[in-house]
């Protein structure tokens, strides 16, 4: 394989990011990246809060919130165009980065709180989403469909205000480095014989009942087998098997797709980690380089 594309290029972005816990983000930049997503919600127009817009840092990751208002019945379809702009917005912003060779903020996570009317009172829904779903559906590679599948199994609703405390554990761990790990594998997995029997059966879990369970433990073993030692000289810590099967996962999403479209995914999920002021892990580059060598690859 080629020397590992230009992303290294990147790493001599390497500002100190070591924010724990919350904390909201005010500087000059944000405050430009959210009058340009609200610019492109009025296009639409999209009913929105300018003044509740946020970015904030919570760990290793960036929320971008937007609260917008419906009316009763459609909802639904309000949260679908939001989250379908930003989506665009996004994808736009980062393959212009990428063409150029500069450095922009891209969250990590976009949240959408949609203020509808319920019986005496009004209730906000609020769809959390990883923004690589979002520029993946920017950048036309998966359906309106498909994100909004995504997009329901995310929704958490409440009469009074979303606790924003209630992050689930995923968004507590690096999002955009699990990201970067997991296109990563897939690249190099593309054209591995040694993991068409994965394959062939994440081919059948769709549709073969009881499978996902077994697919699930199958993806953990093989990850545990074959990257655990790569995936603790990167992180420096041990992987719970939580976070294995959620990079296993995305792993297998990822190989089922196209070269030049995973290649795609890497360049873009490595540029956010790389941008938060993050070195592109040299340890990805090393373990790769001996694995092809030692299996003829």
């Amino acid at each position: 394989m080629k020397a590992f594309y230009f992303l290294i290029i990147f790493s001599i972005f390497v500002t100190s990011s070591n924010l724990m816990g919350e904390e909201k983000l005010n500087d000059a930049s944000h405050k430009i990246f959210l009058n340009e997503i609200q610019n492109e919600l009025k296009i639409f127009r999209i009913e929105y809060d300018q003044k509740g817009a946020s970015i904030r840092q919570f760990f290793n990751n960036s929320i971008l919130l937007i609260n917008i208002s419906s009316r009763r019945n459609n909802f639904e379809e309000v949260i679908m165009l939001s989250i379908g702009v930003i989506g665009k917005y996004l994808a736009n912003r980062i393959n212009e980065a990428v063409i150029s060779k500069t450095r922009v903020f891209i969250p990590t996570v976009v949240e959408v709180n949609c203020n509808a009317p319920f019986s005496r009172e009004d209730i906000n829904i609020l769809t959390s989403l990883d923004s690589k779903i979002l520029i993946q559906f920017g950048n036309g590679h998966i359906s309106a469909q498909e994100l909004w599948s995504v997009a329901k199994n995310s929704v958490t609703s409440s009469i009074n205000v979303i606790n924003n405390d209630s992050s689930p554990n995923e968004f507590i761990a690096d999002i955009d480095f699990e990201n970067m790990i997991s296109t990563r594998i897939a690249l190099e997995g593309k054209s591995n014989p040694r993991l068409s029997s994965i394959l062939s059966t994440a081919m059948k879990a769709s549709w073969v009942p009881g499978l996902e369970s077994k697919l699930e433990k199958m993806l953990v073993s093989h990850l545990k087998d074959n990257h655990s030692d790569l995936m603790g000289k990167v992180m420096r810590e041990k992987i719970s098997d939580e976070q294995m099967l959620r990079i296993g996962k995305k792993f297998l999403e990822h190989i089922q797709k196209p070269y030049d479209q995973i290649q795609l995914s890497h360049t873009i999920d490595s540029l956010k980690y790389v941008w938060k002021g993050n070195k592109y892990p040299a340890d990805l580059d090393i373990y790769y380089k001996k694995y092809r060598e030692e299996h003829g690859l």
